[in-house]
């Protein structure tokens, strides 16, 4: 046990340093409310310009709801690729770095340090989508929206389960990674399945696929 608590250490320690991390939350964070609080100042202020209209199209109704409505679809999308990047990247980097044979060295098993990766990615993702929500309720507010009723954060909750969804769905990018060896057949295997989705949306087929 104590072995798992140092090697659950460490690999925090990695998580937190990685540049790649610091990007994709601060995209995800931060970057979504405020695309999505863009997007609704200009469906509100400029309805006939061609961001205007390209806004309007994703503000299903207006006020909060509309607003939440639209950073649930942009954070579903967003969780997905930024999320799926990381676990691509933090199952494949010890393949591209050539470190992957000195963790047979390690006191630990190879399905024992795969435990760990994903104790330290899942609560990161959850954190992420509920900070992602937490700064849309703000930017919400600031763009003149008013105070968040009950039927908000009705709203905010789908928008973190759409999220918190997401990010579940990235994890089996790991096996790709795994058995590719390397972060980049993972991260083919993120776009295949994002435009995949979007080809069977198209044909009416989205319910029916995550």
């Amino acid at each position: 046990m104590r072995t798992s608590g140092r090697a659950l250490e460490f690999e925090a320690l990695k998580f937190r340093r990685a540049p790649v991390v610091r990007t994709v939350s601060a995209l995800i964070a931060g970057g979504l409310p405020a695309l999505a609080a863009a997007f609704m100042v200009a469906a509100n202020s400029a309805p006939s310009s061609l961001i205007g209209l390209k806004a309007a199209a994703m503000v299903t109704t207006a006020g909060w709801a509309g607003y939440l409505g639209m950073v649930g679809m942009l954070l579903s999308v967003g969780a997905l690729m930024g999320i799926g990047f990381v676990v691509c990247w933090s199952f494949g980097r010890e393949f591209t770095d050539k470190t992957v044979g000195g963790l047979f060295a390690l006191p630990v098993s190879l399905r024992r340090l795969a435990c760990v990766k994903f104790m330290v990615i899942l609560p990161w993702s959850l954190g992420l989508c509920l900070a992602c929500v937490a700064t849309a309720l703000l930017a919400g507010s600031v763009i003149g929206l008013g105070v968040p009723g009950p039927a908000a954060l009705e709203a905010a909750g789908r928008a973190l389960c759409a999220g918190a969804m997401a990010a579940l769905l990235a994890c089996p990018l790991a096996v790709v990674a795994s058995v590719a060896r390397g972060y980049l057949p993972g991260v083919g295997a993120l776009i295949l399945l994002v435009v995949a989705n979007q080809v069977v949306t198209a044909f009416g087929a989205g319910a029916w696929f995550p």
